[in-house]
């Protein structure tokens, strides 16, 4: 066991889990909405997500310049997709029972949610390419070293990430029907204003 980049990669992991992102507030309001497994779900999605550009970064650098060179027209899409993320949970009406139950709940439904929403935020990708390249240049990090660097992380934010989906649905029960509509509204506007950040910065 590498214990240096397994101390790295859970410190480096409980950092990003708590950074205050469109993931980061729509796992909450899934978590609360639709109950802990569907967050559990969404949060997975993100993990191969997460995954998938990792891999990117490492196996695929020739599409960088490909990537750079359309980063206007992906944030331009990602941005309109945010957006409508965020007016879709602007108006959605509160139910009186929550889902949260196996035979309701459409697993590939938040997996896929989760995978795109992570996937259409450049952001994210041009993230991972910083952190791919800091721990490349790491001095005395072997490929064994990096790969126990980067499960740690993955692992310490999938984790955070189902003890936020627990916390979400265990505290929904406190919380009265007009809370939850502001809850929507506030989040639904933080999502908006995501998604127009993303098209201003290339513009």
């Amino acid at each position: 066991i590498h214990f240096s980049p397994l101390i790295s990669g859970i410190t480096f992991g409980l950092g990003l889990a708590f950074m205050l992102g469109p993931v980061f507030f729509t796992l909450l309001q899934t978590s609360l909405h639709e109950g802990f497994k569907a967050g559990v779900y969404l949060a997975f999605g993100v993990l191969l997500s997460d995954t998938m550009l990792i891999c990117v970064c490492y196996f695929f650098a020739s599409l960088i310049r490909t990537i750079d060179a359309h980063q206007t027209m992906l944030s331009t899409v990602g941005g309109i997709l945010m957006i409508g993320f965020g007016v879709f949970n602007f108006f959605r009406k509160v139910k009186v029972k929550e889902v949260d139950d196996d035979k309701k709940t459409v697993h590939a439904q938040f997996v896929l949610k989760g995978f795109l929403m992570n996937l259409m935020n450049p952001a994210v990708l041009f993230f991972w390419l910083g952190v791919v390249g800091m721990v490349n240049g790491k001095e005395g990090y072997t490929r064994s070293h990096e790969l126990t660097f980067f499960t740690t992380v993955l692992s310490t934010v999938f984790a955070t990430d189902i003890l936020k989906s627990f916390v979400s649905n265990r505290i929904k029960n406190l919380l009265r029907p007009e809370v939850m509509i502001w809850i929507n509204r506030v989040i639904g506007v933080v999502l908006c204003g995501f998604g127009i950040h993303m098209i201003y910065k290339v513009f």
